[in-house]
């Protein structure tokens, strides 16, 4: 299960990037064979410092060049191969950072691509603080705990396989039970961190998800905290999760800063025990002795650091298995392998001269419970339809039917004797506006909150639609107008002006079509009263579609559709609709219409 984990993150995150795997597992040997090169020439020169004649009688062609200045020669070249090991090494760390800045982005961007172009029904499905904790935080924490370290952990046992298998060659038995000691040592200590390192591990993923989703809380809704008092409690949270989070987060760097003091004091022992053997060894030759000696303090000096990080490597990759693991699940949740991006339809937008008809739409979340049962009506061109009823009677699923947010298990929406098909549907979407019921005011300039979504704007189409909301007086006395940031504004905004900016950006694009999704439920009388009386006379030219619970907003409707229970009750005026059901008269009561 834990390879299986890994196996599925490379399969899943890394198409396209196992020739460069491959490359790094060859700038790795590269780096190996360096390191091996320089310290095998210490011994050499040990030698040559010590007793050129021994190295004369092996290569008589050397007696020629004089001793010291072959002895220079030899360290300048020890030297210089350090030094272009260190600047190689330092060129395999950027493109090292550089290829998993990249990965990261790559795997957020895949996630940020589904988030905005999968299908509106699928999306819903995931929270905002999941969202944001899956681009922020896992794909991060998944591609530096395993793909980085996973590349320093077999770059560094290149570099100590390497110099073990120089020792091997130079002293065979001592190297021998010295790496057996060392390995084993360090096999139960990892085994022995393994164990805490995973559990705080898999504390720190959800008490970091618990914390994000404590943060996005409170901010999201300041207001109600604010109203209800409730500032201790939230802040208490908060101040909890934080410090529990900062306690695993000190355990975890703790039992990382562990493992490098232990391989010290390993590295410290094994030089003892190899420095009695060889001594042993070569007591007759005190070249030949501090040659030996050189070389194994050169290559234990070598084998620590890189000891220390693989050890660190290991710890950071048992640590991360939690965050493949979950990433891994996100990948087939998503399905991504069968996801394909909504292709961008070419320009223009649907004809609509006469009417649209709704024909027989039933959906259902769940494929148990049908949420709209049989759904049936026509809007004509220049209508101001009012869909309307209890709370839970589908007005808003019936709202993202039309929208196309949401496919309709069966039935159909024509327009002018034009069936909308996913084929088609993009160019229905560009005759749509859309207000919500929650405002989205952007902290960005007022020009660039009303042509939210569009690369190059209109200066004129932005005032001609703040215009029709009859919000531009106030806009207008504001320092840059337009380009005035509407934070600076914002306490000389109303709810209802804010809602009038809203209107402003669904006009902006010069809509056939206007739907307001329950857009006036949070106003008080007297603004709603004055955005029915704008949406009069904008319904002049436009054709409206009406969500509300208040019924006030609906007076000025032509045409009512009654619903009940995901069904149609009856579809009427205002005045034909009260007198015919006690209920909805009973709601007229309700919204407080004389």
């Amino acid at each position: 299960m834990f390879l299986e984990n890994y196996k599925k993150f490379i399969k899943y995150y890394g198409k396209g990037r196992y020739s460069k795997l491959l490359g790094f597992a060859g700038l790795s040997l590269i780096a190996g064979i360096m390191e091996l090169v320089g310290v095998a020439m210490i011994y050499p020169f040990i030698i040559l410092i010590m007793t050129p004649e021994t190295i004369m009688e092996h290569v008589p062609q050397l007696k020629l060049i004089n001793p010291i200045l072959l002895g220079l020669s030899i360290g300048l070249c020890v030297l210089l191969l350090f030094i272009l090991k260190n600047f190689f090494m330092i060129l395999v760390q950027y493109i090292q950072s550089k290829f998993i800045t990249n990965w990261k982005k790559d795997i957020a961007a895949k996630f940020m691509e589904y988030y905005i172009y999968a299908p509106y029904k699928k999306i819903m499905k995931t929270s905002q603080s999941d969202k944001i904790y899956t681009l922020e935080t896992l794909s991060g924490v998944a591609v530096d705990g395993f793909v980085m370290r996973g590349l320093n952990l077999m770059t560094n046992v290149i570099i100590v396989g390497m110099i073990i298998a120089l020792l091997f060659i130079k002293f065979p038995v001592p190297a021998l039970g010295t790496v057996i000691f060392v390995v084993t040592t360090m096999f139960l200590q990892n085994k022995y961190f393994k164990k805490r390192t995973n559990s705080l591990a898999t504390t720190m993923e959800k008490i970091n998800k618990k914390h994000n989703d404590t943060i996005l809380e409170s901010i999201s809704n300041i207001k109600e905290l604010k109203i209800l008092s409730a500032e201790n409690m939230f802040f208490e949270q908060y101040q909890n999760t934080e410090k529990k989070y900062r306690n695993t987060q000190k355990l975890q760097n703790f039992y990382n800063a562990i493992p490098p003091y232990i391989v010290e004091m390993l590295v410290v022992l094994a030089l003892l025990i190899l420095a009695c053997i060889i001594s042993l060894q070569t007591s007759s030759d005190n070249a030949k002795l501090m040659a030996a000696f050189a070389i194994v303090v050169a290559a234990l000096f070598r084998i620590a650091p890189a000891l220390n990080r693989i050890q660190s490597s290991i710890i950071n990759i048992n640590a991360s298995r939690n965050y493949v693991k979950r990433i891994n699940e996100k990948y087939e949740a998503c399905d991504f392998d069968n996801f394909q991006k909504e292709k961008l339809q070419a320009e223009g937008r649907l004809d609509f001269h006469d009417k649209i008809e709704l024909k027989n739409i039933c959906f259902s979340y769940n494929c148990t419970k049908q949420v709209l049962k049989n759904i049936s009506f026509t809007i004509n061109k220049g209508d101001f339809i009012g869909i309307i009823g209890l709370s839970g009677t589908g007005k808003s699923t019936l709202a993202d039917i039309i929208t196309g947010l949401l496919p309709a298990d069966s039935g159909e929406i024509i327009v002018d004797e034009t069936q909308l098909t996913q084929q088609n549907f993009q160019k229905f979407r560009r005759m749509l506006g859309y207000v919500p019921q929650q405002i989205n005011i952007l902290d960005k300039s007022i020009k660039e909150n009303v042509a939210w979504g569009c690369k190059n704007v209109d200066d004129n189409g932005v005032i001609k639609a703040l215009k029709a909301a009859q919000i531009y007086d106030v806009i207008e006395e504001y320092p840059q107008g337009i380009n005035s940031n509407v934070i600076i504004g914002s306490n000389g905004l109303s709810q209802g002006q804010k809602q009038r900016l809203s209107i402003a950006r669904a006009l902006y694009r010069d809509p056939e079509i206007i739907i307001l999704d329950e857009a006036t439920s949070a106003l008080d009388v007297q603004v709603e009263h004055e955005i029915t009386e704008m949406l009069k006379q904008i319904s002049t030219s436009k054709t409206i579609i009406a969500i509300a619970h208040r019924l006030s907003t609906l007076k000025a409707c032509n045409k009512l559709i009654y619903m009940k229970d995901g069904a149609i009750v009856d579809i009427g005026t205002f005045e034909e609709l009260s007198s015919h059901y006690k209920e909805f008269e009973q709601l007229v009561k309700l919204s407080t219409i004389k």
